[in-house]
């Protein structure tokens, strides 16, 4: 589903064969990355649905750029207020996972995404967050849930 996320060196979790990568989406962007044991996954969704599902659609807006070296349009955000907030809501969460000897979650507050296409939109309307699974040793993500915002 999703090509892979890729944290700087220092940020890399240090995963075991118990735990899990996840990635929270708010598509076309990924704003959290974090590890945790499977038996944290029913505690992590609850939490995450509880404080995401207070929060209203919200609008994006973005910058577009050509990488003069790639030739790839970059898609970064103009103001990362409402992702900031979110991530400063879900630290609760963080303090939960980093409990269990885990990680806390790493918040990309500038995240940006790349495309090989020209035709994209200056804004994004966020209407729902999607949180993915990799498990250890595996390539690809699963989704696991998807958490809808207030209209």
């Amino acid at each position: 589903m999703q090509e892979g996320y890729v944290l700087p060196g220092d940020q890399q979790p240090l995963m075991t064969s118990e735990r899990e990568q996840y990635l929270l989406m708010a598509y076309p962007f990924e704003i959290a990355v974090f590890e945790a044991t499977e038996q944290m996954e029913e505690t992590i969704i609850r939490w995450m649905r509880r404080i995401i599902s207070n929060k209203s659609v919200f609008r994006v807006q973005v910058h577009q750029q050509i990488q003069e070296d790639t030739g790839q349009l970059q898609i970064r955000l103009a103001d990362e207020g409402a992702f900031a907030q979110l991530a400063n809501e879900l630290k609760v969460v963080s303090q939960f996972i980093s409990s269990y000897q885990c990680r806390e979650m790493y918040f990309n507050l500038r995240p940006a995404i790349q495309h090989q296409l020209l035709c994209h939109s200056p804004a994004y309307t966020i209407t729902e967050l999607v949180l993915l699974r990799k498990p250890f040793g595996q390539e690809q993500y699963k989704q696991v849930n998807v958490f809808a915002l207030k209209p």
